[in-house]
């Protein structure tokens, strides 16, 4: 019957659109290029005369941006979207997460010249930014490869099938060049840390009957940089039942408990490749590859004497030695690798139907490595360092996609998409789990959690464009998946184009209906791994949803979040130079997916707590995004340009899922399945307001830019902040219960750029020049437990500038960046 359905789908043309993000209209058989201007810094980022909201960020901006990665390079320019790392390392230094408008990585598709990429194969796990969350790794494009990155700030479900609830972002690669080109970039905070450097070239080809052949590639290093906190003997005593005159004789030679607090070290290798080859005036092969290795050095938190003893440990000196013993710190590394690629053919018939068939295939690798370690169950016998497992991604897609247009007036596309996907947990060495506790700090996979897990799922697609006048514009889109774990789903978009007064004032919307499918990682994800609550560390695990502790509990099957999106907005432009737009949109998503509270009092072996990925909640996030540029102003000899964006953003909990109320009616009095710590992070955990002001300066071979981003207000609730915090998220008088605010701040980064001549460039940049850093407070606690609670969500002092568990922006302060460019 589900064949049967597929089939009848396909032929009924049940799809969504076929073109990228930026043109929800088939109306115009334009590329993304041609819709949004580019090729200036000043370029407005939203184009007014699309149906839907779109940000652009050209190649320009990526590489004299100061930052060298994708995400931290869209951070700080596009308020909507947001990508922070989290000050405790583990595996969160592997991957930032990043999300559009406050709804999760999960939920935001990465695609790479329109086409779907890989998941990354890590989730995070730890109580920060981005829990529960997968997503695809932004560094695996070297950025002088990318020409843009284009930014739909909508649901796109039924263009593009899954995790697409939240928006797209599309990475468009160089093409037709015919030229050579290198930059070197070094930066160094201002407290002489984090030194980095990265070497990038792109050399490319155009061929006489037409058709190109790009190649990139860039190393990348980054040092440790450390932000250490001073440490509290009182509380550090208290924590860890030691004599405080023991700790105050350890913290007055180790004021910070030799505790890292640390940007990791990272290096890193990549390769891209993007061709195209025409075979006639009709047909052409095209084609893209990508390939980083990446090695990522960090550490977790630093065992001193009092916390682990000497006895029985094969990292304590020799007796008698002159150094004593002062602890240990374990390290956290991971290598890293993740491959890309498509290879497709388009053609055109001579009756005007479009053809483009592909095939697309990426994966994702992470293999961890912990060293000055030891497991305790083996005392002087064991190990100082283990292999404690890993994880890997892989897919595989094929799409074959359609287009014709019939008159001025109607155009349709449609297609098909199948993939096959597979996801695998590695044992880590048996010494790393067994015998229990296993590796302090991370024992990794065991044997029972590892496995080679898959699913494959089709989709069908359909659009219809209608453009009754050069004024009126209408899209209807649909789309039909099965998948082979859970089901199938029918999700829909229309969108409305309007001219108001000409192209001066035009009003567009859409609404649509989306759906994610849950991850083969949600799903099969099992793993223990220490982490830290209110002074004390334990294991806990993370049990999948096939385990046999999933079936004690309780816990479902997962099945799929389904949405409901509307976005309305009016786009401005009284003239060439001044462009102005203002959408808002409403956003409901049901049966989230997300992993659970650390739970307690389940009873299962070997652990501390457990938790689980659930269906929990239902939600409601609106919010309006404005994009406003002005350029081309004459200043004295050269040209000046304004540009300002801003989003406001709320989101809260409608209810809870069917599936929670039933696993709570079972925990009455006990830890709840979502507590008001799920709550803040799901909900409050990135800035309810953010901003970017910019004004470029171009004077003959001179450029200044001076970009200030503004972080509005976050809210969280952290592990200790009180016990309040472990209460479920619906209390009834949770509006006086403790949380943790950070407040409104602004970083200012400035630019210069010289040119030389047309081949040579210098930039110099001081990023966050006032040395701006996140501050927070701790509210409705009072003054006789504030010094407590303060201790608990900073780990005695340890993690100052953001809390333990968060963080509202980076926190290494000025940043000084040099960078030389070079063509031939």
């Amino acid at each position: 019957m589900k064949k049967t359905s597929v089939a009848i789908a396909f032929f009924l043309g049940n799809v969504s659109l076929l073109y990228a993000q930026n043109k929800d209209s088939l109306s115009k058989e334009k590329s993304i290029d041609e819709v949004i201007m580019v090729g200036t810094r000043a370029a407005p980022r939203s184009s007014i005369a699309t149906p839907l909201p779109i940000d652009a960020i050209d190649a320009s901006i990526l590489q004299s941006s100061g930052y060298n990665t994708v995400d931290q390079a869209l951070q700080y320019r596009i308020p909507s979207f947001n990508s922070t790392s989290a000050a405790v390392q583990d595996a969160t230094s592997l991957l930032d997460p990043y999300e559009i408008r406050n709804l999760g990585s999960s939920r935001t598709l990465i695609l790479i010249n329109g086409k779907r990429k890989n998941q990354s194969s890590l989730i995070f796990t730890q109580n920060t930014i981005g829990k529960g969350e997968t997503g695809a790794d932004l560094s695996s494009i070297p950025n002088i490869a990318i020409k843009k990155i284009e930014i739909l700030r909508d649901g796109a479900s039924a263009q593009y099938g899954s995790d697409a609830i939240a928006g797209v972002v599309n990475v468009i690669l160089k093409d037709n060049i015919s030229f050579s080109e290198i930059n070197l970039n070094t930066g160094l905070f201002s407290k002489g840390d984090g030194f980095s450097q990265s070497f990038n070239g792109i050399t490319g080809t155009t061929f006489k009957k037409g058709g190109f052949i790009t190649i990139a590639a860039s190393l990348q290093n980054n040092n440790y940089a450390y932000r250490n906190g001073t440490v509290n003997p009182y509380w550090e005593a208290q924590t860890f039942g030691a004599s405080q005159a023991v700790v105050e004789d350890y913290l007055s030679r180790f004021p910070d408990a030799q505790n890292k607090n640390a940007l990791p070290q990272k290096t890193s290798t990549s390769f891209s490749a993007n061709a195209m080859i025409p075979i006639s005036e009709r047909s052409k092969f095209y084609g893209n590859a990508a390939y980083v290795a990446k090695k990522v050095n960090s550490f977790a938190n630093y065992r001193p004497p009092y916390w682990v003893g000497p006895q029985n440990n094969p990292l304590a000196p020799i007796p008698n030695s002159p150094d004593g013993y002062i602890g240990f710190g374990p390290t956290f590394e991971g290598n890293v690798s993740d491959y890309g690629g498509t290879l497709g053919f388009k053609t055109k018939t001579l009756n005007g139907w479009g053809i483009d068939i592909s095939a697309t295939t990426g994966g994702n690798e992470i293999l961890y490595t912990v060293r000055n370690t030891f497991n305790p169950a083996l005392g002087l016998n064991s190990p100082t360092y283990f292999k404690p497992g890993g994880f890997s991604f892989n897919n595989l897609l094929g799409n074959i996609d359609v287009t014709k247009r019939f008159s001025d007036v109607f155009a349709i596309a449609f297609g098909t998409e199948a993939r096959r996907e597979w996801y695998e947990i590695y044992s880590g060495d048996q010494i790393s789990y067994n015998p229990v506790p296993g590796a302090i700090s991370f024992p990794g996979m065991n044997a029972s959690s590892a496995g080679k897990f898959s699913r494959s799922n089709i989709g069908v697609y359909a659009d219809a464009a209608f453009d009754f006048s050069e004024s009126t514009s209408l899209n209807a889109t649909a789309r039909y998946e099965n998948y082979s774990d859970f089901g199938s789903a029918f999700v829909w978009k229309g969108s409305l184009r309007q001219d108001i007064i000409g192209k001066k004032l035009i009003f567009r919307a859409s609404a649509s209906t989306g759906f994610r499918a849950p991850s083969l990682q949600q799903i099969y994800l099992s793993t223990n791994q220490a982490s830290f609550t209110n002074g004390s560390v334990f294991v806990e695990g993370l049990f999948s949803n096939v385990s046999p502790e999933a079936q004690k509990v309780g816990i479902p099957k997962l099945t799929a979040e389904r949405s409901l999106n509307f976005t309305s907005g009016f786009g401005i432009q009284p003239n060439k130079n001044f462009s102005m737009t203002i959408d808002g949109y409403w956003i409901t998503i049901k049966d989230r997916i997300l992993l659970s509270s650390r739970m307690r009092d389940l009873g299962i072996a070997n652990v501390a707590s457990a938790s689980f990925f659930i269906n929990g909640i239902n939600t409601q996030t609106v919010g309006a995004d404005i994009v406003a540029n002005y350029r081309n102003i004459d200043l004295g000899k050269g040209k000046m340009a304004f540009n300002f964006a801003a989003n406001v953003n709320y989101s809260k909990i409608l209810r809870q899922s069917r599936m929670l109320d039933a696993l709570n009616e079972q925990r009455i009095g006990r830890d709840p399945f979502f507590n008001r710590m799920e709550e803040a992070l799901t909900t409050t955990s990135r800035p309810s307001m953010k901003g970017v002001v910019g004004v470029d300066y171009n004077i003959k071979k001179w450029n200044f830019s001076v970009n200030n981003t503004i972080f509005g207000p976050a809210k969280f609730v952290n592990d200790g902040t009180s016990s309040d915090a472990y209460a479920g998220w619906n209390a009834p008088n949770e509006a006086a219960m403790a949380y943790l605010e950070f407040r409104t701040r602004m970083t200012t980064d400035l630019m210069i750029n010289y040119h030389i001549n047309d081949r040579n460039t210098i930039n110099i940049g001081v990023l966050n020049a006032f040395n701006i850093i996140p501050k927070w407070r701790l509210i409705n606690v009072s003054s006789e437990d504030y010094d407590k609670a303060y201790n608990a969500v900073t780990f005695n002092g340890r993690y100052p500038q953001s809390a333990y568990d968060s963080q509202h922006f980076n926190i290494f302060g000025t940043r000084f960046t040099v960078g030389y460019n070079i063509k031939f």
